[in-house]
């Protein structure tokens, strides 16, 4: 007796049309499902959804998939998942705690086999390394905060912008508004305006 599978895709933008297009993904799916005898249920679609907004093809193929008659999900690829590596551990990780298959086509995944438990060791070792790296550089970002006396953590070593101000007074005497003075001058308008105020330009 076939497993019953349900197939998930999606695609954001219409330049990943070529590449990810809808009907190529659920092509792609329907194939695999027929050549591994898997019974394809359904397939939930997120159309012109970024991966980081709510998808709610997602949420019913992930209530779907928590049917006790149905034995996992298949997607032609990671990046049609999750969000970041940390997301797709997360969401991967949810559907093997029910038991469930989760099989990615381009990758040749099954994390429900051996190979592919091993390979999610792996790519969760990866998550936790980047999470770590990435908290890392937040508290090195505070600690220079600190101190340099900034209040975001940016790097605050940059070269301030010289601002002829003889030449802003020039342009300003004959008329010219701050946005037209700053295009002259080659400067974003809101940095002249607030380097004027700062230091009290008339």
């Amino acid at each position: 007796m076939s497993e019953k599978i349900v197939g998930y895709v999606r695609v954001s933008t219409p330049g990943q049309a070529e590449r990810f297009g809808i009907p190529v993904q659920e092509e792609s799916i329907k194939r695999y499902c027929k050549a591994n005898d898997f019974e394809l249920v359904h397939i939930y679609k997120d159309e012109g959804i970024s991966a980081y907004k709510e998808r709610p093809a997602y949420q019913k193929m992930l209530k779907r998939l928590m049917e006790p008659d149905i034995n996992g999900v298949v997607v032609n690829e990671l990046s049609r998942f999750g969000r970041s590596t940390s997301d797709l551990i997360v969401g991967v990780k949810n559907i093997l705690d029910n038991n469930k298959k989760f099989i990615s086509i381009k990758e040749q995944l099954d994390f429900s086999s051996k190979t592919g438990r091993l390979m999610f060791v792996l790519l969760s070792a990866i998550a936790e390394f980047e999470a770590e790296t990435i908290h890392e550089r937040m508290i090195a970002g505070l600690e220079y905060a600190k101190i340099h006396g900034t209040k975001s953590g940016r790097p605050c070593h940059r070269p301030k912008i010289e601002i002829n101000w003889i030449e802003v007074k020039k342009w300003r005497d004959m008329g010219l508004s701050w946005s037209t003075t700053a295009k002259v001058m080659g400067l974003k308008s809101q940095t002249l305006i607030k380097r004027a105020k700062n230091q009290n330009f008339p």
